[in-house]
């Protein structure tokens, strides 16, 4: 019985030690300012016009969104991170008008994502025209339209758009960072700059996040109470059988 006692001991401090400790870093929904640690480029705070509501739970697009040309670059450096061994980086992320995918004319739209100096995501989204192809294929949950109507429109079949819970993809979920600063660059590549009026994207939510398994959380209150409950009905147990 002693033995059973502290495996149960053990069984709760080893699903504590397992549980890594999240920390929210970076957040911002971009509804009134830029926040300081974004550097633009040239890109605006534009109404989100027919992305309202668009995304799960309450991670929505809503207000403002982060819009961009495309070949504009946008970049968020973060200082002074909290010691970890992971991030993980959330966003909605709007493809904007007529993208042209991996194509020729002249040489496609790939979203690209850098981090530290390292690519970590680059893939071409296209909008424009059924015949083009798209190399991102989203995970389940990631994307929330596609080629429809969200306001952005301009004439023709061309101006159709699409959004996307990037943060949902396991790509930019709780991959291995350990420095105490953090550079990450967003823009669309291939085409150069062109105008707003033709192509662009925008970001909405974006929220960065720190995760240390070397030092878990405390056990929540409900964990400690599941924990006493056993061993007090282990001690119950134990008496009565003693007692025969």
């Amino acid at each position: 019985m002693k033995f059973r006692i502290q495996s149960l001991v053990a069984a709760v401090a080893l699903a504590a030690a397992g549980a890594a400790q999240a920390q929210l870093v970076f957040s911002s929904d971009f509804d009134s300012s830029i926040p300081v640690a974004v550097n633009p480029g040239s890109a605006l705070l534009t109404g989100v016009q027919g992305y309202a509501g668009l995304g799960q739970g309450g991670n929505q697009f809503g207000g403002q969104f982060l819009r961009s040309a495309t070949a504009n670059k946008v970049t968020l450096t973060l200082n002074n991170l909290p010691t970890h061994d992971a991030l993980s980086v959330q966003f909605l992320f709007a493809a904007i008008d007529s993208l042209d995918g991996t194509g020729s004319f002249p040489s496609g739209d790939y979203f690209r994502i850098d981090i530290d100096g390292v690519n970590r995501f680059r893939e071409s989204f296209a909008n424009a025209t059924d015949q083009q192809v798209q190399s991102y294929v989203p995970p389940a949950g990631v994307e929330l339209a596609r080629k429809v109507d969200l306001g952005f429109g301009g004439p023709g079949g061309f101006y159709r758009d699409s959004a996307y819970d990037l943060g949902a993809d396991p790509t930019f979920q709780q991959f291995a960072h350990t420095g105490s600063s953090l550079t990450i660059e967003f823009w669309m590549e291939g085409e150069g700059l062109q105008s707003l009026d033709d192509e662009s994207w925008a970001m909405d939510n974006l929220r960065v996040t720190a995760f240390n398994a070397a030092t878990p959380p405390v056990p929540e209150p409900a964990t400690y109470a599941l924990m006493l409950g056993g061993l007090a009905g282990m001690a119950w147990l134990a008496r009565r059988r003693s007692s025969r």
